[in-house]
């Protein structure tokens, strides 16, 4: 394929895309290297090219089918990939935080636009609602990798990996319930929940199930060439069928992440050994690191791909857009302090406290309404890409700040209340000093007066000059 251009130069179109892929791996290593010295994401900068590259690229093409199996491949990698990093000691410990903090974040989200929203636009209830429910979570696919390079520790990232994962759920119920209750002009609040519920639970029961047979016949499917692949191909699977049922295939893959990466662990329970007569299978360090490297490959020109799908809206919007991400950024860390006490270094808490940035889920929701031709599509639309893609980018520049500084804001905080007890205090030694010489003019008046009196009681001159 072809295209000419004016003075006559003839540029192979494909060609073109394939160098410029393998260009963006190389950046991406670069970046990544970069990260050590300059504290810069790899995120931030590959959605800068991608922005770049939106200019001159066709984003019918790229919000199409094609463009939606590519980000639902990513990110149904990325979440299996990092489940088979989390071990069942690290979620014993970190799955109530994780739930409480997800919940509590959504909801205070969602107040936060609505009470924005209502006050700064003229958005009917219902379409603010669902405003608020996409923009409620945080982005798996922008957290995992900045979680990675910032290398904290168990507690922390797990929590972070979790709520992820957990939000996109939240975000994908309770904003579909929502955008059917702006075509029906009502919410129904009880089917919400029922869906919540049964998304969660039977997303994650059928892909434990399916994590334990494939860890049942993995040792069989290895005797075939080339099964190095044939994992991912059972997770799509498993994915799929998840999804046809209702359920939320996400969690399903995260759940069969976490079983393959603990098999080792359910081989030598009592409970296994006494129902099966057979070792379970465990992935070996090369599927690990194909799976990282496909990983690496993916999320590479997925960042790429949300800065080349993003729109630009009005200057209003993207004011309002940063007074909601501000809010939500204010009120985070007393969220954090809360429900993740134990087990956090303050510079784990100050990380953990800056990580909400929002991803695809929100920006693919909020460009429905305005597919469906819905009245108030066009603002939903560029309120959703607003706050998508400038939570990512503050939430970038955080990153560096911290990365540098990790008690930055602890720093902050404590020199203005040393400030204000600075303050304090020399009003207080002000008050002391005025008190005290107010003692000694009356603690001197009263020797005046009484040699005053011994002065008027002489009755000769030298009377007491012995």
């Amino acid at each position: 394929m072809t295209i000419k251009i004016n003075n006559g130069l003839i540029m192979d179109k494909i060609t073109l895309v394939v160098m410029l892929l393998g260009i963006l791996i190389f950046s991406s290593h670069l970046f990544n290297k970069m990260f050590d010295r300059t504290k810069v994401p790899n995120v931030l900068l590959l959605m800068i090219i991608g922005i770049i590259g939106g200019f001159f690229i066709d984003k019918e093409l790229f919000f199409g089918e094609l463009g939606r199996v590519f980000t639902t491949v990513t990110l149904v990698i990325i979440l299996f990939e990092s489940g088979i990093g989390l071990k069942f000691s690290e979620l014993k410990t970190a799955l109530l935080s994780s739930t409480l903090v997800t919940i509590v974040n959504f909801f205070i989200v969602v107040l936060i636009v609505t009470g924005v929203l209502t006050v700064f636009t003229k958005l009917d209830f219902i379409s603010i609602i669902f405003i608020g429910a996409i923009l409620g979570g945080t982005s798996s696919a922008v957290v995992i990798p900045m979680v990675k390079q910032l290398k904290l520790g168990t507690k922390s990232s797990t929590v972070l990996l979790l709520e992820s994962a957990f939000s996109d759920v939240l975000c994908l119920v309770v904003g579909l319930a929502a955008l059917e209750g702006i075509k029906a002009g009502d919410l129904n609040v009880g089917s919400i929940l029922n869906t919540m519920w049964q998304s969660f639970l039977f997303a994650a029961l059928l892909g434990l199930a399916g994590g334990i047979l494939w860890s049942m016949i993995l040792n069989w499917i290895r005797a075939i060439k080339h099964s190095m692949f044939t994992t991912f191909a059972f997770l799509f699977i498993v994915y799929g069928a998840v999804e046809l049922m209702g359920f939320n295939g996400g969690i399903a893959a995260l759940c069969f992440g976490i079983v393959l990466g603990n098999s080792d662990t359910i081989g030598k329970t009592k409970a296994w050994n006494s129902i099966f007569r057979f070792d379970i299978a465990h992935l070996n360090t090369n599927e690990k690191d194909f799976f990282s490297e496909i990983v690496f490959v993916l999320q590479t020109y997925f960042f790429v791909y949300v800065g080349v799908v993003i729109e630009f809206g009005s200057f209003v919007t993207y004011l309002i857009a940063i007074l909601i991400i501000l809010l939500a950024l204010a009120i985070r860390p007393l969220v954090m302090k809360i429900f993740v006490r134990k087990g956090v270094s303050p510079k784990e808490f100050t990380v953990m406290s800056i990580m909400s940035p929002k991803g695809l889920v929100p920006a693919i929701l909020a460009s429905i309404p305005l597919q469906l031709g819905l009245a108030s599509g066009r603002q939903i639309a560029e309120i959703g890409y607003a706050v998508v893609l400038l939570s990512i980018f503050i939430c970038s520049i955080l990153v560096i700040v911290v990365s540098k500084d990790p008690l930055i804001f602890n720093k902050m905080i404590r020199k203005k209340k040393k400030a204000e007890e600075a303050g304090v205090d020399d009003l207080k030694i002000e008050e002391n000093t005025e008190d005290k010489n107010i003692e000694d003019d009356v603690t001197e008046k009263p020797e005046e007066e009484t040699e005053s009196k011994i002065t008027i009681k002489k009755k000769y001159k030298d009377e007491f000059d012995d």
